[in-house]
């Protein structure tokens, strides 16, 4: 080989093993921190992707159980403890008073009734309807002026007219009825009423009545009657009303043999109820203590409005069934 082209052979050589370190440098600094990097080229393809599900997913997580139809019934011998907890007395103001017909205005005897807040009121001679009081229905207008809840109770019938007894409460009134009572020839006819009311989650019976005015022996018949349906009646009682009998009397007397006179036990002041100087109106109480009893003066009746503070028990037992009384 001629010397030229050994020279020629060895330049080729270096240039080429020149170009090798070049192009190993530079690819070497293109990976260093910080070297500047060409833009990607971005592209949108047509139709997305197939979504390929993986072939170990994760575990289902279970649903909740669906929530019963009905609420469950409270576990047994709730209510019972409930009502344990829950049993206090109960102290009520009772009432009785007879209105003479209302003669004195309704807004006005509403007006006397209110004056003593009482909760239970016991009322004699209150009309429905009667031409001689202008038809109006007393009951009603009274038990409405009052906000209370009523029980009329009819011992006499003119036409659509009624005459009898009222009672209003400011507890429910679930139950109602009437007795008749024995009665003279040609005599008015009297009744017992009665009203169960439910106080404080139990019931009690309030009884009320107009006895006979001018016979003795009718209205100790009557008296005996009444006393019958009271012994039979298991429930704490409140009996009030126009007996027409004062205190020493034998109608009084059958009466008191069954339940507590609330004057005799707490009265204080003027007894007397009646214009006359007479006490003639009662309250009894069985089942219940009695805490005082007064007379408080009218200026719309030929009666004054006897009250009386009783206390009512909590009751021994839950049980509130409450069956009419008997007769």
């Amino acid at each position: 080989m001629s010397r030229r082209e050994e020279v020629l052979r060895i330049g080729a050589t270096v240039l080429i093993l020149a170009a090798l370190v070049f192009l190993f440098l530079r690819d070497r600094s293109a990976d260093e921190p910080g070297a500047e990097q060409p833009e990607p080229t971005v592209s949108t393809p047509t139709d997305a992707p197939e979504v390929v599900e993986p072939s170990d997913p994760s575990p289902e997580v279970p649903d909740a159980p669906d929530a019963p139809d009905t609420v469950p019934s409270p576990p047994e011998g709730l209510a019972e403890l409930v009502c344990e907890e829950n049993r206090t007395a109960v102290d009520l103001r009772v009432m009785s008073f007879n209105t003479h017909r209302s003669t004195g205005t309704l807004d006005a005897v509403a007006g006397e009734i209110l004056a003593l807040e009482p909760d239970v009121v016991l009322l004699q001679e209150v009309d429905r309807r009667m031409l001689r009081s202008g038809s109006v229905d007393q009951a009603e207008v009274l038990a409405e002026a009052v906000g209370m809840d009523g029980s009329f109770s009819a011992n006499l019938v003119r036409g659509t007219g009624h005459y009898g007894t009222l009672v209003l409460s400011r507890f429910d009134i679930v139950q109602q009825g009437r007795i008749g009572l024995v009665r003279g020839p040609g005599a008015e006819a009297r009744g017992l009423q009665w009203v169960t009311l439910e106080v404080a989650g139990q019931a009690i019976r309030v009884y009320n009545t107009h006895l006979e005015a001018t016979d003795a022996d009718v209205r100790l018949a009557q008296a005996r009657q009444v006393a019958g349906v009271l012994a039979e009646d298991e429930l704490p009682v409140v009996l009030g009303g126009d007996l027409n009998a004062w205190p020493a009397s034998a109608a009084v007397a059958t009466i008191a043999r069954e339940l507590t006179d609330t004057w005799t036990a707490s009265g204080q002041g003027r007894s007397a109820t009646s214009s006359g100087g007479r006490k003639i109106d009662y309250l009894f109480v069985r089942g219940m203590r009695p805490l005082l009893s007064q007379v408080a003066p009218s200026g719309v009746s030929d009666h004054h409005r006897l009250w009386a503070d009783v206390r009512l028990p909590a009751p021994d037992t839950c049980d509130t069934a409450s069956p009419g009384p008997a007769g």
